[in-house]
């Protein structure tokens, strides 16, 4: 009797441990499972936090991208180097990549040229000089007439006729009641006498006028491409153009008219 009383004691005393022990176990696994959780949250928090900064980041970029102008080409950094002074160079340039940014290539050559007007008198002499040193940085005869157009609408007072010459024999510009011919101005004169009014550029001649001006040119052409003529002026642009051969024209310039 006493031995089976000692038997279910022992049973019942296995079978606490038992249940003990799944208890522990379950509670180890439940605070297993409870660390594991805070763990993910903690990173999911972290990432949370990390792509929110990344974001932000990329908006400021995106923001500072914005406010940056436009880079433009060298004829316009060309051209805004001319300009002596670093304090209106500066402003010059600040007013000159808004309109640029803004998509107004005219206007912002048009800025260029009005500084540079004001800065050396309007002076032809200057002009002639810059369609050979700046105005080539402007790449093929179109763009440059593009940018020339623009510029005179701020050098104003003034107009450039342009002249492809590839495939000119000969030509001669005179002054209405004709007379002796307008020389060229010779390369690196620091001024040019009364009677040197062309500018002679690679496949390209410059003849810079006054407002209102008038005169003549004759023209003879040879065998090859045609022949391309522009009359810039602060209201527009009058363009003209001949096909190759052999021929001669007789042309007049009213400079004070686009047509």
């Amino acid at each position: 009797m006493r031995l089976w009383k000692f038997l279910i004691f022992a049973l019942a005393l296995s079978l606490f441990s038992l249940e003990a022990a799944f208890a522990a176990q379950s509670t180890t696994s439940l605070d297993a499972l409870i660390h594991q959780q805070a763990a993910v949250e903690s990173e999911e928090s972290v990432l949370s936090a990390d792509a929110a900064v990344l974001s932000r980041d990329v908006a400021a970029e995106e923001k500072e991208l914005a406010k940056s102008p436009a880079a433009m080409p060298a004829v316009y950094e060309a051209s805004l180097a001319l300009i002596p002074s670093p304090e209106k160079r500066a402003a010059v340039r600040a007013e000159s990549e808004q309109y640029f940014a803004a998509g107004r290539r005219d206007k912002a050559a048009s800025v260029i040229g009005r500084a540079l007007g004001s800065e050396n008198g309007f002076s032809l002499f200057y002009l002639g000089n810059f369609c050979l040193t700046a105005l080539p940085m402007a790449g093929i005869v179109d763009a440059q007439v593009e940018f020339l157009s623009g510029f005179m609408r701020g050098y104003s007072k003034t107009g450039v006729l342009m002249l492809t010459t590839s495939s000119v024999g000969s030509f001669q510009a005179y002054p209405m009641k004709r007379g002796a011919p307008w020389r060229v101005v010779p390369a690196g004169a620091s001024s040019a006498a009364r009677d040197e009014r062309i500018y002679q550029g690679k496949g390209v001649a410059f003849i810079p006028f006054a407002y209102g001006a008038k005169f003549k040119l004759d023209i003879t052409a040879k065998d090859g491409a045609g022949v391309r003529m522009w009359k810039i002026l602060p209201n527009g642009v009058n363009a003209k153009s001949w096909p190759g051969g052999r021929w001669e024209r007789e042309i007049t310039v009213r400079g004070d008219i686009k047509y």
